[in-house]
């Protein structure tokens, strides 16, 4: 049986809603948080990253130069709470890493077989995604707020990046209502695209997704975020993909994070 493609969305956030008033999510989120009690600590990890949200055009990291082969495990390149603006809480039940087979069941591929062919046939060697919800969740996206995903993929060489980097790419250009975005180049390759679809809740705020999809020699990477359209550009999914390019050229620390779990997902067809 086919899958179908990833969703164009943050994995493990909210959509866009239609219906449900606002006011009623947070009160869940309240209620949820007020169960939890001291398991809060636990589940939700916050940190002080750099004072105030971005504005502006994304200008920083380097277009071009070096293809390096990127050494594992990737985890450690991808943006983590210290780099993104303050205020943001990691989701770990979306933060893990991806085996040959949870890549093949995620990724943008016809069936989980032909996401493992095609695996082996690239080189792949480890992925990781970590995922980051605004604070104040829906009522921080509200006031500018976004979510963020960040993914990455490391291959054992140059020619299964650039394969992997271009089957990604012809997804997010047929991907139904995507658009593809002006904004400066990153890494070896580089594209972005913005998708409109619903609004932030019950307002009127139309919600926005946008996702910045780069290659730096053997890593590929996306970044995706979510926000309301008023307030968010792809700027600030290409922001978090400069601190990518930027540890994986070694021209940032690039620490560690907290050891999370694998995914090792059940195939449903193929």
């Amino acid at each position: 049986m086919s899958r179908a493609a990833p969703a164009f969305r943050p994995r493990g956030a909210p959509p866009p809603r239609r219906r449900r008033p606002l006011l009623a999510i947070a009160a869940v989120v309240l209620v949820a948080l007020a169960l939890a009690g001291g398991l809060t600590a636990f589940f939700l990890t916050r940190d002080d990253g750099p004072s105030g949200p971005p504005v502006g055009a994304s200008t920083g990291g380097t277009l071009g130069g070096p293809q390096p082969v990127v050494k594992g495990p990737v985890a450690p390149y991808l943006a983590q709470l210290g780099d993104l603006p303050r205020g943001y809480v990691v989701y770990p039940n979306d933060t893990f890493g991806l085996n040959e087979l949870a890549f093949a069941a995620k990724g943008p591929f016809k069936s989980v077989a032909d996401g493992q062919n095609l695996a082996h046939r690239w080189g792949y060697v480890d992925g990781y995604q970590a995922s980051y919800y605004p604070d104040g969740f829906l009522a921080g996206v509200v006031q500018g707020g976004y979510y963020v995903l960040v993914e990455g993929y490391l291959f054992s060489n140059l020619d299964g990046a650039r394969e992997a980097y271009q089957t990604f790419e012809d997804y997010y250009r047929n991907a139904p209502g995507s658009l593809q975005e002006t904004v400066q180049g990153l890494g070896n390759q580089s594209s972005a695209w913005k998708l409109l679809q619903g609004t932030v809740g019950t307002t009127e705020l139309p919600a926005v997704y946008h996702r910045f999809l780069f290659r730096r020699g053997t890593l590929v990477a996306v970044v995706q975020t979510f926000g309301a359209d008023a307030f968010v550009t792809v700027d600030r999914a290409r922001d978090v993909a400069v601190v990518v390019d930027e540890k994986a050229l070694g021209n940032r620390p690039a620490p560690t994070p907290t050891p999370s779990k694998t995914q090792t997902p059940t195939p449903t067809g193929g």
